[in-house]
This record gives C-alpha cells, structure tokens and sequence, in this order.
C-alpha cells in the first residue's frame, strides 16, 4: 500500500458532493472539493430526509449540526384535493420498526450541517473553482482545469456536479437531462405566525404533519421546517410544454390559480405565497456506464441519474452513492481493493438502485396525479384501512406501504456496501456463521427488533 493517502477531487459542494467528501474522508482519503460558486451555500427550500439517508446523519453526527432545525413530524396525511383524507400514515410507527427518524430541514441547514462536518474531516473546499475541463485519460491520473484557480491532479475524481454536470458532458457528451412529461413544481415557504392569523388555515397547522393534496393535473405536499417556523410547500403542476429550465420570478397569479380549487384551507396558505420559481423535473439516463474507461473518474447523484421529485428520493440517493462510495474506497484505501474494482463494484450495485429510485419516484407521481375515475378510486380505496390503523400487507401510499418502506426507507447504502465487499472477498458469495446464516439475513430478519429490544 502506497504510504501516501489516496488524492480524490470531488467536483461540486452540493448536497451530494458534501456527503461523498464525508464518506471518503471517513474512508481515509485525501479530499478536495472543487466548487463553482463563489460561497458555499444551498438555495430552495425544504428537503426530506428520508430514514435511508436519516441514518448516515447520524452515523457521520450531522444531526448534531444541525440541531432542532432537523424537524420530525407526526404523521403523513393523503388527501384529495378537496381535502377529503383518504390515507394516513403514522410516523412513529415507521421510524420504530426502521430504527431511524424521518426529518423534514431546510436545504441551507443540511448543507451547513454537512459543511461543518466535512471540515472537521480535513477536506478542503475551494469555492470559484469552476471546473472547465478534465483529462483523465493519458495517465491513471486526473487533471482538472479550472475557470480561476489553474489546474489539479489527483488520483481519482468524483463528479457531483448536478444536473448540468461537465463531468458528465465530458465522460458522455451525448447524453443530455431530459423531462419525461411536462411535470414541474413550484417551491415556496410561508411563515407559520402568518398562517396561525387565519381562522381557515390555521387549522392545517395544528400538529406537525407532511400533508399531500392530490389531483389530476397537480399536487400539493407541506410540511415545517426551520425548527417548526416555516410552512414548506411543494406544488406539483403541469405545462402546455416541457420545460428544461429553472424560470425565476413566475408571475404569482399563475401559481394562484392553478390551485383555484383545492381544499379552502389549502389554498388560503397558497395565496400567502408573494413569489416563486417554476423548476423543470428532469431525468438523466439510464447510462450504461458511470465511469471513464480507466475508471479513474466517476459520476454520483443527479450527475449520473437525476430524478422527478415524487419520492423526495434525488439528494437522498446521491447521498446514497457517496456512502456506498466510502465503503468501496476505504478497501483501496487499505491495499485490498484496486481503484478500478472499487468502482466496478459500486456501479454494480449503485445504477439498479437509482434506477429502480428513478422508476418508483415517477411512478409516485402518477399515483398522487390520477384524475377523477376508476383508477382513483381504486388507488383511495386501498388506502383507507390506514385511516382506521388496521394492519394492511400493500398501500397506494407509498410513504405508508410496507415494501416501499422497507425497499426505499429501510435501505442503508454502507451496509449494503460492507454485505457486497464481504461476498467479494469471499469467492463471490457472503460469509456465512456456523449457523450457515449470512449476516445481512441475519439483520434483515432479527437485527431489527433486537435494536428495538435493547432499548427496553
């Protein structure tokens, strides 16, 4: 093993680069994160975090960061659009068999949360570092050009540049984001001391819930953030066109009206609403690749598989792929893996995960999106053993269904990668104990409420 460590740039400080740089700084690299911002920050608004991701906040002690910004709600009630409840999903419930929280936060808290720990790890965050070009191919090195800071070298480079990722556009510059429908949302907050002055509204904010109105051509989800001083809405609509860009300053009659008839209570919060931006939900890929041939660079989040918002599953799987990341690295960190098996295995297992997100988040948007008919009135039906707490085996609502749980929610990314590490070294095929029982069974079957049990 080489006596210097592993020199990994990561390009982006986002979201998901943040995480990646936490992960690989865990795992014992050298990490240095390009940004192109001139100051680190996030812009929008709320952001859910799911169990799945809940658990690396934790693990890294993000969450302390963070402090009571993290807010944890009640339940998840599923309405039409009049406001009529047609399913329900108890929180505690969930987070008791999964072990995990479900946080709702602001984007501009976790990122300073994951800021501060990355630091604390000794990674380096250059801001004005925008990237302009990459040369990965001459050797197994990596140089990075950038616009205002001359180049880098480094021995592995991760890109977690968005979207409009040029990490992606030089690896493949074929591939471009696309909208599969004509699908946007608007985000928006509004104080809950404005909401608490209306006789109508004030009714919604009672307890802490996610609240999902859902119709035909739009949705509406909420729920608090900023340790329980903001209303955040995520309003789900439909153009005439596809629309491939962020439009800033929308006209705010537009969004009015476009919930003209939702639930009284709804919509009064709705008109509250002063101004807006109208964001695209684009879609990259599926790739067949994430990796350069020497699979010295590498792509992760919404560089590599960006997502419609349906399932609050786009940072979360991007954190996803940086944890998983870690784990792989952290082997070549030790001499037992090379550079190129550790990313061979992380694309493996990481593009039928995010693919199978990308399926489910689109498929959830369908579900919330019915319009009036049979196949609504299927999809409430199913639903409504939740609103009386009866024990049901497959919802509709996919917050509340128990393979959607367990698949989406009760995934962990570092587990994942330590079961597949482990099958590796091996022979291909997990250890197993005397017992002849593999331990991620072994987790899945019985770990889970011995966790619950140790509490006792």
């Amino acid at each position: 093993m080489s006596s210097s460590p592993l020199n990994i740039g990561i390009v982006g400080a986002g979201i998901g680069g943040l995480a990646t740089a936490i992960a690989l700084a865990r795992a014992g690299a050298k990490v240095t994160v390009l940004e192109s911002a001139a100051e680190l920050g996030e812009i929008g608004a709320g952001i859910q975090m799911t169990p799945n991701v809940s658990v690396l906040l934790q693990r890294w002690g993000v969450d302390k960061e963070i402090g009571e910004n993290l807010v944890r709600f009640e339940e998840l009630n599923m309405r039409r659009k009049d406001g009529t409840r047609v399913g329900h999903t108890k929180i505690a419930t969930l987070e008791n068999t999964l072990n995990r929280p479900w946080w709702v936060v602001h984007r501009a808290h976790l990122h300073e949360g994951l800021v501060k720990v990355a630091e604390r790890l000794g990674v380096t965050l250059l801001v004005n570092a925008a990237v302009t070009g990459l040369e990965y191919s001459k050797t197994q090195a990596v140089t990075l050009a950038t616009r205002t800071r001359g180049s880098f070298v480094f021995d592995f480079v991760v890109g977690a540049d968005g979207i409009n990722s040029i990490t992606r556009k030089t690896l493949f510059p074929d591939v471009a984001p696309e909208p599969p429908t004509t699908n946007c949302a608007y985000r928006a907050l509004v104080p809950y001391d404005q909401i608490r002055k209306d006789p109508v509204a004030r009714e919604i904010i009672e307890k802490k819930t996610m609240e999902v109105w859902m119709s035909d051509n739009a949705y509406i989800i909420t729920y608090p953030i900023c340790a329980g001083t903001q209303f955040n809405l995520v309003l789900s609509h439909h153009r005439p066109e596809k629309l491939r860009a962020t439009q800033h300053d929308v006209p705010i009659h537009e969004l009015h009206n476009e919930y003209k008839d939702f639930d009284p209570r709804i919509k009064r919060i709705v008109d509250m609403i002063d101004s807006t931006s109208r964001w695209p939900l684009m879609v990259t890929g599926p790739l067949e690749s994430w990796s350069s041939p020497r699979k010295n660079v590498v792509l992760t989040g919404d560089a590599a598989h960006s997502m419609v918002n349906h399932m609050a599953q786009g940072a979360a799987t991007a954190m996803e792929d940086g944890a998983f990341l870690g784990r792989c690295i952290a082997q070549v960190v030790q001499g037992k893996l090379r550079l190129d098996e550790a990313v061979t295995i992380y694309e493996k297992e990481r593009m039928p995960k995010a693919f199978a997100k990308q399926q489910v988040s689109f498929l959830n948007g369908a579900i919330w999106h019915l319009p009036e008919g049979p196949a609504q009135r299927a999809r409430d039906a199913v639903m409504a053993p939740e609103l009386q707490g009866q024990y049901y085996v497959k919802s509709s609502n996919l917050y509340g269904d128990p393979k959607t749980v367990l698949d989406v929610y009760g995934y962990d990314a570092e587990k994942h990668a330590e079961t597949v590490l482990a099958a590796h070294f091996n022979g291909g095929r997990e250890p197993v104990d005397a017992a002849g029982i593999a331990k991620s069974l072994e987790d899945e079957y019985m770990g889970w409420f011995q966790a619950e049990k140790a509490k006792l």
